[in-house]
């Protein structure tokens, strides 16, 4: 235990000495929220009140874009939902290579497992640092709504009302399920001996495989008669590959980012939301918190297994 401990203490050490994690977490802490507060002032003092206030309530767009549960609430929303790339999955990169990728980079494998020869030890000391700096930015952006929406409120109509409970409760599925995110980014860092080559493969590999499929069922479709039709229906696939998106890593993985989307809509006025109907895309947007701890659970697992099989056996060179 005290070894685990001692790892831990070091990885932290380390990190906190690190720039990028700072600069991360300026965006989510400090940055956006300021950004939602001069939206909402730019609201509240150039179309409150004018002809484009038709009733139907700038007061209420005020309150869903710069109130103190609506900035922790949209800072949620950006982790999961932020284009091109998610900022969860790129906060779970950054520190990923920060934690396994540098002492490949610096040939220091040898000299850290010389310390603490463990070598399940060391891994699991460095995840379980990395789930903490990864808890504590998420940390830091829930409450950077009470904070800056406290300032907020003396020049916006906002108030602190909402349901932080269950904005907390998010929060933490959305840490947990990035458990298989972490360890997915370990394992291909490790396997492809590269920081860089590591990050590409967590960045772009999962959208790129779960691209082909959805653009095969919305362009193609599994009704038409073709040979891979055909041959799903012999084997008897063809019902498990129309459910596959519901199975998708980065559909399940953003699950908790993505529900608070049918508040933000909802708060606007606009129609539909993440649960209305999408077509062919519907599977992606079908939100299941439950089916998601599953899937993301079994994905963990098989990350988990590779890895300290992978990480406990080979040489290191």
């Amino acid at each position: 235990m005290n070894a685990l401990v001692n790892v831990v203490r070091a990885e932290l050490f380390k990190a906190a000495r690190k720039r990028r994690l700072y600069l991360l977490a300026g965006l989510l802490w400090v940055i956006f929220p300021l950004l939602l507060l001069f939206v909402g002032w730019l609201l509240q003092t150039r179309v409150a009140g004018t002809f484009v206030d038709n009733g139907a309530g700038v007061g209420a767009v005020v309150e869903a874009v710069a109130a103190p549960l609506a900035i922790s609430r949209n800072n949620l929303v950006l982790l999961g939902n932020s284009a091109p790339v998610a900022l969860l999955i790129v906060a779970v990169v950054l520190i990923a290579a920060l934690l396994i990728g540098d002492e490949r980079s610096q040939n220091m494998w040898k000299t850290v497992l010389t310390v603490q020869p463990a070598r399940l030890t060391v891994l699991l000391g460095k995840l379980i640092a990395a789930m903490l700096l990864l808890g504590l930015l998420l940390l830091g952006s829930y409450l950077s709504g009470p904070l800056f929406g406290a300032l907020g409120t003396l020049f916006l109509p906002t108030s602190f009302s909402g349901d932080w409970g269950g904005l907390a409760g998010l929060y933490l599925l959305q840490w947990l399920y990035a458990t298989a995110a972490m360890l997915f980014t370990f394992l291909m860092i490790w396997l492809l001996r590269s920081n860089l080559l590591g990050i590409v493969a967590v960045l772009f590999l999962p959208g790129l495989l779960e691209g082909m499929v959805t653009f095969y069922q919305a362009v193609v479709g599994f009704d038409r008669l073709n040979r891979f039709n055909a041959i799903l229906q012999t084997l008897r696939l063809r019902q498990l590959f129309e459910e596959l998106p519901r199975y998708f890593f980065t559909t399940n993985l953003y699950t908790p980012s993505r529900l608070p989307l049918n508040d933000v809509t909802a708060a606007l006025g606009l129609p539909g939301g993440v649960g209305g109907s999408a077509g062919p895309f519907a599977g992606l947007f079908d939100l299941d918190l439950t089916r998601a701890a599953w899937v993301l659970g079994l994905y963990a697992a098989l990350f988990a297994a590779v890895l300290i099989w992978s990480f406990t056996r080979r040489d290191i060179a």
